[in-house]
């Protein structure tokens, strides 16, 4: 069996702009375009994505008339858009990493789970003082540092000496930031599905041209780039594990994973589940992305012997397949920075001893983070036994730079 792992990397390396930061721009922009649009004010054309991204929208208002589409898509992106406090949140982070000169790189589910854990500690905080028969409580002045850009209505951070709340406003809180997700989720959605996806890639990655048939994809993507570019053979199986951006979706059906994971440590995990809605397991579940994965692992670890796909032909109408029995099974992992919050999945993969792993890298640092990260995925004893020796299963490879 051969197996390719991708993660956001892929679609960069074929220049899709995937980045959350690329998703920020591009409902910033539709808000300015739009609002030009209704003020009769004509906008300045920038360099860089801007263009495409104006281009995107000229094109969409001008076909709202006689595309009924285009009229949902606009119709949808401003209600989505709207007093959306994400949007706002990670805004204003990305407009002050600029400033101060950093890159505007930004972790949407990093952010979340920082806020997410603020606002449940807040909870606990406040019940407590509550039924101690207090009217209203304060929060500790940590929670208040993270939750202030939400209260506060100019962000200003908040003191706990003069801040007082009642239960059912951390409780709107809660709410107000999982129907605000959910819009965020769906606008990333459309934006995937009618803008990424209708991007012109010229190039192909050599890498992965040059890979053996694969009998598996497992894509932590949710675009179907993979397919649209290299195609997909009748024996091919892919499974999107975070779900796949569709245009015709909407919120309620919307079938994308974007969450955080576990933080509870011990009992607390099966117990408190006032948050679970915003955590990543949940949502598969909830949202039914499959576990394709889980049947190729049980493959994998049975005492069936391992084949490779050599030859697809096609014979009196049907497809048909030639495969030879190999030594072991391989796995590719490209465009994944095999950070932790994928460990479960991962190791599952790796720690076979009948799976051959190649690792593709960027450059010299990108190797250095993905050793780093790997230690904490299997271990350092892991690494080592599995990159050395008779024992070696894992080999990391330079990407291809592009002729």
């Amino acid at each position: 069996m051969n197996i390719l792992i991708i993660g956001n990397g892929f679609d960069l390396a074929h220049g899709l702009p995937t980045k959350y930061e690329h998703f920020l721009k591009f409902m910033y922009s539709f808000i300015e375009y739009k609002t030009a649009k209704e003020e009769g004010k004509e906008l300045g054309w920038n360099d860089g994505e801007d263009v495409s991204y104006y281009r995107y929208f000229i094109n969409l208002f001008n076909r709202k008339y006689d595309d009924k589409l285009a009229g949902k898509i606009i119709e949808e992106l401003s209600e989505l858009a709207s007093n959306n406090v994400w949007i706002k949140y990670f805004t204003a982070i990305y407009e002050s990493r600029k400033q101060a000169g950093k890159d505007g790189w930004i972790d949407f589910e990093s952010e979340i789970s920082s806020v997410i854990q603020a606002l449940d500690s807040a909870c606990k905080t406040i019940r407590e003082q509550l039924q101690q028969g207090n009217d209203k409580a304060k929060m500790e002045q940590w929670q208040l540092n993270i939750l202030s850009p939400f209260i506060s209505k100019d962000g200003v951070t908040l003191k706990m000496e003069s801040c007082f709340f009642e239960l059912k406003a951390v409780d709107y809180r809660k709410q107000q930031f999982l129907n605000d997700l959910n819009r965020l989720i769906r606008g990333l959605e459309i934006y995937l599905s009618d803008y990424v996806e209708k991007y012109y890639v010229e190039n192909r990655l050599p890498d992965i041209q040059k890979l053996p048939y694969l009998d598996k994809v497992l894509s932590f993507n949710y675009t179907d780039t993979y397919e649209r570019l290299y195609g997909k053979h009748p024996f091919l199986e892919i499974d999107y594990i975070h779900g796949k951006a569709l245009l015709n979706n909407s919120t309620e059906s919307n079938s994308m994973v974007l969450g955080i994971d576990e933080y509870l440590k011990g009992d607390a995990r099966n117990e408190d589940i006032e948050f679970i809605e915003f955590k990543k397991y949940f949502q598969r579940i909830h949202k039914e992305t499959g576990c394709l994965y889980e049947e190729w692992i049980e493959d994998i670890q049975s005492e069936k012997a391992a084949f490779e796909i050599t030859r697809i032909y096609e014979e009196n109408g049907s497809n048909k397949k030639q495969s030879q029995q190999v030594m072991s099974h391989k796995l590719f992992i490209f465009g994944h920075s095999l950070d932790i919050t994928d460990r479960d999945i991962l190791r599952k993969f790796i720690l076979n001893d009948n799976m051959q792993t190649t690792i593709f890298y960027k450059d010299r640092a990108d190797y250095g983070r993905k050793i780093a990260n790997l230690v904490r995925i299997i271990n350092q004893d892991e690494l080592i036994k599995r990159t050395g020796g008779k024992t070696k299963t894992i080999t990391f490879k330079e990407i291809t730079k592009g002729e």
